[in-house]
Formats: structure tokens, sequence, C-alpha cells
């Protein structure tokens, strides 16, 4: 389990880039009329479709692991928020990608404005989750071990200068 945790940023990481640069390809091919970056937004997409669902996974076995050891806390509210949003998420990009797939073989203006709406929605749920993910781990602690370095006391105060 813990091993499972543990690589739960990483594919956090890459369910985060390949979605939000799929969704850019397809609106950048969709403007310019460009084929091309279609395909690499179509591409892009299906693998952020597998690694979302791998981000989930692994989210859950470290939501297992820190859960008890923050309750009663910010922390533990802030965790409840990003695995609520973490359950939906996976289903959400699986329709955006299923729908991508079947504009790959059925190109439709129309129905294709409505996928790139619902993937810059999709685009600014994950970057929600991940701003929520961030709070976990660089305001609260979770999930670190050892003695972390509190980088904006350190490095975010230039009073010190001069």
């Amino acid at each position: 389990m813990e091993l499972l945790s543990q690589l739960h940023p990483p594919m956090v990481h890459f369910a985060i880039a390949l979605v939000m640069i799929g969704v850019f390809f397809d609106i950048a091919g969709f403007v310019l009329k460009k084929d091309h970056l279609k395909h690499a937004g179509f591409w892009t997409i299906v693998f952020g479709m597998l690694a979302v669902w791998g981000a989930a996974f692994t989210g859950h076995q470290a939501e297992e692991l820190v859960e008890e050891a923050i309750k009663g806390t910010a922390a533990y509210e802030l965790l409840e928020k990003h695995e609520e949003i973490g359950e939906i998420l996976p289903w959400a990009v699986t329709v955006l990608g299923l729908l991508r797939i079947y504009l790959f073989f059925k190109s439709k203006d129309l129905l294709f404005i409505v996928y790139l709406i619902a993937g810059i929605v999709v685009a600014g749920v994950i970057g929600l989750q991940g701003r929520i993910g961030g709070k976990l781990v660089y305001e609260h602690g979770v999930g670190v071990k050892g003695k972390g370095v509190q980088i904006q006391e350190k490095y975010h105060n230039h009073e010190d200068e001069e």
C-alpha cells in the first residue's frame, strides 16, 4: 500500500499535464484548423484518461495512510474535499475521453465545441484538485516524511535583504 501511495505524486502530475495539454492541443487544432494538433490532442487525452485512473487509485492508497493521523484538523477537511473531487474526476475525464474517441472517428464541429467546453471545465476542476493537493502537502505537510523546510518562511521573506 505504501509503495502505491508513493506513486501518487508522479501519477498526478502526468494526469494534470496530459489532460490540460490535450485540451490545449484540441483547442489549437480546432481554431487553427490543423489536424496534426487535433491528433496530438486525441492521443494526449486518451493517455490522460488512463493517467487519471492511476492518480485516483494511488491517491486512494495515500489517503488510507494519512486519514487517521489528521482526523479533526483543517487538513482533514481539505483531504475529504480532495477525496470527493478525486472520486468524480476519473469518471468526468473518462466521459471526456470517450467523447474525444468518438469525435476522432466522426468529426462533428458542434459536438467538438461541446467537447472543448467540457474539456475546459474538466481542466479547471483538475487545476482546483491540484491546488487542494498542493495545500495538503505544502501548507499542512500531509504525506511528508521527516522535517520539511518551510519554503515560504525561508525564501519569501525579503525584508532581510540589504
